[in-house]
């Protein structure tokens, strides 16, 4: 199935003062602003959207309080639409919006949707690197970000509790590839019309279910610390990095989420094709990260607390 990406992710929240403002500071763009909900996008189009925790409208939230409540892939045409439609239909309830969007829920019952995907190019982007005997940026300075502009959502991350249904759900009905995995713990999965080294992440919660983190595509690695550095400076406090994921080559900086969970910037991710070969790693603090720091960086230096103020 020709499936590109995570379109948009909804969460159910219960501070929507807070979970706006964080959006905004991460540099998403606000797109719409109602009683109903808010929706901030991406740079190629791709989504985030806040609704109240209580909205009889949302799928079942998998853990207490605020949550992601449904991910909404994007397909690329409309054949793959209906696919997916007489696919699930056969065995769970989908229902089917005005706009075509189609609803239902994955093996563990989290919720899930697909739509055509409304996608906008983005703007070639080359960061010019100097190395030994290759110089390519000469006579100019390197770009220094004061904040960073997410340009895609790259992919989400869910706790599982039976994670072989689950991936089995994910590969035979809706069409994903492994590309890598820690054995009984976790498996990358990416789409079948995607060359990102992952749009979906499962990991064995042992008991514990919920949606783990979001992460975003930046330009390169100095966006990563240009973003990061940003959110810091405003008191949003780090999950964990900044880092280097040695699986998938991205470099990373987490922050905790409001609205649940975390929300990652990465750059410099794996591109594969069909010819990648998946490899098995042991789930080990060195296979997850070849560098991180716990707590973040400040920009000037030392150390800082703010103390972010409810509805402020």
């Amino acid at each position: 199935m020709s499936m590109l990406g995570v379109e948009q992710v909804t969460y159910g929240v219960e501070d929507r003062d807070t979970c706006r403002r964080f959006w905004l500071d991460f540099g998403l763009t606000l797109l719409d602003d109602t009683p109903e909900r808010a929706l901030f996008e991406t740079a190629e189009g791709t989504n985030i959207e806040l609704r109240d925790a209580h909205d009889a409208g949302l799928p079942a939230a998998m853990v207490e309080g605020a949550t992601g409540r449904e991910t909404i892939w994007g397909v690329d045409d409309q054949a793959t639409l209906d696919a997916i439609a007489d696919e699930l239909s056969s065995d769970r309830d989908v229902s089917r919006d005005d706009d075509g969007t189609l609803h239902s829920t994955d093996a563990d019952g989290y919720g899930i949707g697909f739509r055509l995907s409304a996608r906008r190019p983005l703007p070639e982007n080359k960061t010019l690197y100097n190395s030994v005997g290759s110089n390519d940026r000469i006579d100019a300075r390197a770009t220094v970000y004061d904040r960073a502009t997410p340009q895609r959502i790259a992919h989400a991350v869910f706790l599982v509790k039976d994670i072989e249904a689950m991936v089995a759900f994910y590969r035979d009905r809706l069409g994903f590839v492994t590309t890598d995995r820690y054995p009984s713990h976790g498996h990358f999965l990416r789409c079948g019309g995607a060359s990102e080294h992952h749009n979906l992440f499962l990991l064995d919660g042992k008991g514990t279910m919920g949606l783990h983190h979001v992460a975003f595509e930046v330009r390169d690695i100095h966006e990563v610390f240009g973003g990061g550095c940003h959110m810091d400076s405003l008191g949003w406090e780090t999950h964990l990095g900044p880092g280097r994921h040695p699986i998938s080559s991205a470099y990373f900086w987490y922050f905790r989420n409001p609205c649940g969970g975390a929300a990652e910037y990465d750059a410099d991710t794996d591109v594969v094709t069909d010819d990648w070969q998946p490899r098995v790693f042991e789930p080990t603090p060195d296979s997850f990260a070849e560098w991180a720091l716990a707590d973040g960086i400040n920009k000037y230096g030392g150390t800082q607390t703010i103390k972010i103020e409810k509805n402020s």
